[in-house]
């Protein structure tokens, strides 16, 4: 498991942390994810298409031109992650969603099917290294979080659409001392 999903199974394992705190660690993990996976090149191309799209009275383009961007896939080699953008990308145009709007609902639910992904991949973990109830109960704990986690707003920040938050760190609790937040 990466540095930030091991985090996020930390946090979800231990009653100490509260739904919304393993949610920010969950937010970091997906950041950490779309860093490993996804290139500048292809969120500059991505963005240029729905940029592209924008300012245009009519809005059918956007469609060809996400097909055509997923045929120099093949070639290009995307990412999982960027498969799964694009993929979303293409659904959403066929429903009509064109511009920034496109693009922020695209990776929006990438990241929503990545950290549904990643819930089950710490379950499994957890299955293997603890026992069925613990794992569960972890897999839960992190489904509950990915409701506190704005990935409309996460996605926007990876687009580079709105400036970046204030970086805060999750508090490690590892003992009675450190008690929970009041």
């Amino acid at each position: 498991m990466p540095k930030g999903w091991k985090r996020v199974a930390e946090s979800a394992d231990n009653e100490a942390f509260r739904t919304p705190e393993i949610g920010e660690a969950l937010a970091a993990a997906l950041k950490q994810d779309c860093r490993a996976e996804v290139s500048t090149q292809f969120l500059h191309d991505f963005c240029a298409i729905c940029l592209k799209q924008e300012g245009c009275l009519f809005k059918d383009q956007s469609g060809a031109d996400l097909d055509n961007f997923r045929e120099s896939a093949l070639d290009l080699r995307f990412s999982v992650l960027e498969q799964s953008v694009l993929e979303h990308a293409i659904q959403l145009s066929g429903k009509g969603e064109s511009g920034v709007v496109l693009g922020v609902k695209a990776l929006a639910d990438a990241l929503a099917v990545r950290a549904a992904a990643g819930a089950r991949q710490v379950e499994e973990h957890y299955c293997r290294e603890s026992t069925v109830p613990r794992a569960r109960r972890v897999r839960e704990r992190i489904e509950q979080a990915i409701g506190h986690v704005p990935v409309q707003s996460l996605a926007r920040q990876i687009l580079k659409l709105d400036p970046r938050p204030a970086g805060r760190h999750s508090v490690k609790r590892r003992g009675l001392d450190d008690g929970v937040e009041l």
